[in-house]
């Protein structure tokens, strides 16, 4: 482990000509010198990291609002991927004191090794800025540094970063056992795809209910619009076991295959074409293209389930990820939330949640509206949910519903009609969000209840009853057993709210 570097201040010219060799910005006040100068280091947007500034700028632009705490959120999320410069300039904030009491020691020490083991080291202002803190500290603040460094590091340090942060690749085959549902439904394959001889594959995620159901199902890539009903239906028919301490699964993906044999209508066609589709993506890939990176991952795993007709192509989980890692690293907000979704699940790669949601993190300051939600989901899944959690979340579900995820205003709406801290409901607003246009998400169970619960929320216990019997017909006729359905019906007749999470 490096020590901490103590630097000589014999090596450094006076603060005043210092600064004068440095614009200021405007925005900052200038009624100190060193506030002046750190404020310009908090402005650079450098190459200092592993990732790119993309990202940076959205956590900037939160500074810039005066929401401090959701940039510190910002800046801690890019800082566990490797980014240097939201390193930086937590140190700063914590030496302007906008994180509650100003605090020279923890500046310092985040300001080094921000710079330390990176490109910053070559930037004059991040250095000159350093310093002029390290110069402002005592003896006793100087030894309190070298001991905050040592404890950081880990956590901070370069090297530990690059060592833990990455997918360790694992085959298929020896990767964590998938969930599998203990009944299925085999879908039946659309005439009109079959008549024309067309292949195909519908990627669904879902949540699975305490209760063993497929929830919340959406739709994310189908190969042809014309799978989708049937692969719905082949869904709501699958039964899982139900979930240990009758907690829900969130974001379990499955696919819906539909092929023909190897001597079908134009399979030898239809195999070339996607051979080709392969090798374009993958040779605009190969030269940088962080898109065509993202793009070759996704397309890897959705032909992997035509391995049989692509069978020198290599479509293990781990070479997709391959490409994911080159993308996120490049700060695409995609690639990082795919990453840390394979991480969270070990596919293609060991099981590691800790560093797979610091993805998943980075992903949702990017302004990745399913990263907003995954963690918007995990925060109102807690079982002690604090009122600063909810606002949390309820902030992320802001942010993806303005980005019209559907998934997300059904939740939005959910938390403003049954909050257990009254301040945050608004049944209008709930409704509101939910007379949007469903997309790609299919649960219509689960939109009557939210639609209950806002009415109840608003007083109109008469509609809210008539939606929550919406949802109980639904549930029935799916043959789906779900005691909280009679329990909010219930209550609404006896013109009660109810407050709680969903599942």
């Amino acid at each position: 482990m490096n020590a901490i570097m103590i630097p000589d201040r014999t090596q450094h010219s006076s603060e005043a000509s210092e600064t004068k060799q440095l614009n200021i910005n405007r925005y900052i006040p200038k009624s100190n010198i060193l506030r002046k100068l750190t404020s310009i280091a908090l402005l650079l947007s450098v190459a200092l990291s592993l990732c790119s500034h993309a990202n940076f700028e959205n956590a900037l632009k939160t500074y810039q609002s005066g929401n401090f705490a959701e940039a510190k959120r910002s800046f801690e999320a890019l800082a566990a991927i490797g980014d240097r410069s939201s390193l930086f300039n937590l140190g700063v904030m914590h030496y302007r004191g906008e994180l509650g009491e100003k605090d020279s020691v923890m500046a310092y020490v985040l300001m080094q090794l921000a710079i330390e083991n990176s490109d910053s080291s070559k930037d004059e202002a991040f250095e000159k800025t350093k310093q002029l803190v390290f110069r402002k500290l005592s003896s006793e603040q100087k030894d309190q540094a070298k001991r905050l460094y040592r404890e950081l590091i880990p956590t901070y340090g370069i090297s530990n970063i690059r060592n833990n942060i990455y997918p360790k690749p694992l085959s298929d085959e020896d990767c964590t056992q998938k969930v599998r549902p203990i009944k299925r439904k085999t879908p039946s394959y659309p005439l009109s795809m079959l008549n024309t001889g067309k292949m195909g594959v519908t990627q669904a995620e879902y949540t699975i209910s305490p209760e063993g159901y497929p929830r919340d199902i959406l739709i994310l890539r189908p190969s042809h619009k014309g799978f989708t009903k049937a692969s719905i239906s082949a869904l709501r028919q699958f039964i899982y076991e139900p979930t240990i301490r009758q907690i829900p699964i969130y974001n379990h993906r499955n696919n819906i295959i539909y092929h023909i044999g190897k001597n079908g209508t134009d399979v030898t066609v239809k195999t070339k074409l996607l051979t080709k589709k392969l090798e374009t993506l993958k040779s605009s890939a190969n030269k940088g293209d962080v898109i065509a990176q993202y793009k070759y991952g996704t397309t890897l795993n959705t032909f992997k389930y035509f391995k049989s007709y692509l069978e020198k192509v290599d479509l293990q989980y781990s070479t997709a990820n391959e490409w994911f890692t080159k993308a996120a690293k490049s700060g695409l907000p995609h690639a990082q939330f795919e990453i840390g979704r394979n991480m969270i699940a070990g596919r293609g790669c060991a099981v590691d949640q800790v560093n797979g949601y610091k993805w998943i993190n980075a992903a949702a300051v990017g302004g990745y509206s399913p990263a907003q939600l995954s963690l918007a989901k995990i925060a109102l899944s807690e079982s002690e949910l604090s009122q600063k959690k909810s606002l949390a979340a309820i902030s992320w579900l802001r942010n993806a519903s303005i980005a019209n995820n559907y998934p997300a205003k059904v939740l939005l709406a959910w938390e403003l009609s049954t909050s257990a801290h009254e301040q945050y409901r608004n049944g209008k607003e709930a409704l509101t969000l939910l007379a949007g246009d469903t997309d790609n998400y299919y649960d219509n169970l689960r939109i009557n209840e939210t639609k209950a619960a806002a009415y109840a929320e608003l007083g109109n216990f008469k509609k809210a009853v008539k939606f929550q019997k919406k949802a109980k017909k639904v549930a029935k006729k799916l043959k789906w057993t779900i005691p909280l359905i009679d329990e909010r019906l219930a209550l609404y007749e006896n013109k009660k709210t109810y407050s709680g999470s969903y599942y």
